[in-house]
């Protein structure tokens, strides 16, 4: 059962039956890569990989054949930045590898991994859920307490050496507005009532129940206003979807109330950025924290890095010093399920996009 890894090695793709050192956790190939290392603890019948590339060029390049690529039964797209490979050099592998039965994607959101022919098919698509959720959630709390605790207020003080005690707010009491009520979602809103937030969810299933333990009330998607104007701390936790593009605009934000805070873990591109920009300006709501842009690097003429009201995070709340590790490893924990016949865990819906 081979497999295919698309994610740039460190110096050229390598073809694993002639230097299986690709994998090998003391090979200086690894050096800028140790992630690929986890891949040395597969079931024998999957490992090593047959190539690790970025693209379909790149693998050929690197000596696979025709014959090759139709022994493919799982492609693993993983990496960051350069190092990941793109919805389109995903595409051009898949179509290549006519056998295969599985691709995993080592990031949480696949909107870079979804294509007609993928969706289309038999093929069965997971991610990496789970894997950052914790990160995430300390990430939103972080920013929940930057703006109840005044942070830039004691920062200033310190740099002035200036004794002004002033009044902090609790988080005690306030309601956080989760909107993706996904496992990110969940996992913050765990955070929150330790805290002693009261919690509400937005969820594409919900509406017309009462709580689950964590959150004391879920709303369907055609609740998204009031769950805002009921809210003191707004989380986006949602992936990006056909539905979710754009999803918080003008009226969304007007919705919100003067004190709220706003913040993204989820996807820019789920967000008018222009509309937000203006309702930071104009100081209709309190604030906002956001680790994710509409465009990435965040442009250098964007008024968000000016903004005194806006922490700004570089896409990287989730960027631990093991999070690639974290994620190979899980994706190996499956692969032992698919080695065994066994059905995956974190499965895709290709159609809803999550």
């Amino acid at each position: 059962m081979p497999l295919l890894v698309l994610s740039s090695p460190d110096t050229c793709v390598t073809k694993s039956n002639i230097l299986p050192s690709a994998i090998a956790c003391a090979d200086t190939s690894t050096t800028h890569r140790p992630e690929l290392c986890e891949l040395s603890a597969l079931p024998t019948t999957l490992g090593p990989p047959l190539a690790v590339g970025k693209c379909l060029a790149d693998l050929l390049g690197a000596g696979l054949t025709d014959a090759d690529l139709a022994r493919v039964d799982i492609i693993l797209t993983c990496g960051v930045g350069a190092n990941a490979a793109t919805a389109d050099t995903l595409r051009e592998v898949f179509a290549a590898c006519p056998g295969v039965k599985w691709v995993h994607s080592c990031s949480a959101g696949v909107n870079h991994c979804l294509f007609p022919e993928l969706v289309e098919s038999p093929v069965v698509l997971t991610n990496a859920r789970g894997v950052y959720s914790n990160s995430l959630a300390e990430w939103a709390l972080l920013s929940c307490l930057y703006f109840a605790k005044d942070l830039p207020r004691l920062m200033a003080a310190k740099a002035d050496a200036s004794w002004r005690p002033y009044d902090v707010e609790e988080l005690r009491g306030k309601t956080l507005g989760v909107v993706g009520y996904g496992d990110i979602g969940r996992s913050t809103a765990t955070l929150a009532k330790a805290f002693g937030m009261r919690v509400i969810a937005l969820r594409r299933t919900g509406g017309g129940s009462g709580g689950d333990g964590i959150a004391s009330a879920l709303y369907g998607p055609d609740a998204l206003d009031e769950l805002l104007a009921d809210s003191d701390y707004v989380l986006m936790a949602t992936p990006l979807t056909a539905q979710t593009q754009g999803m918080l605009a003008a009226r969304q934000f007007a919705a919100m109330r003067p004190h709220a805070v706003f913040i993204n873990i989820g996807r820019g591109a789920c967000v008018d950025e222009q509309a937000l920009v203006q309702v930071l300006t104009s100081r209709a709501i309190r604030g906002a924290a956001l680790d994710v842009f509409n465009v990435e690097p965040l442009p250098h003429d964007s008024p968000l890095w000016t903004l005194p009201n806006v922490l700004l995070s570089p896409h990287c709340a989730d960027r631990t010093a093991t999070f690639q590790h974290d994620t190979v490893r899980a994706f190996v924990a499956n692969a032992a399920l698919f080695a065994a016949g066994q059905p995956l865990s974190s499965v895709v819906d290709k159609r809803a996009g999550y």
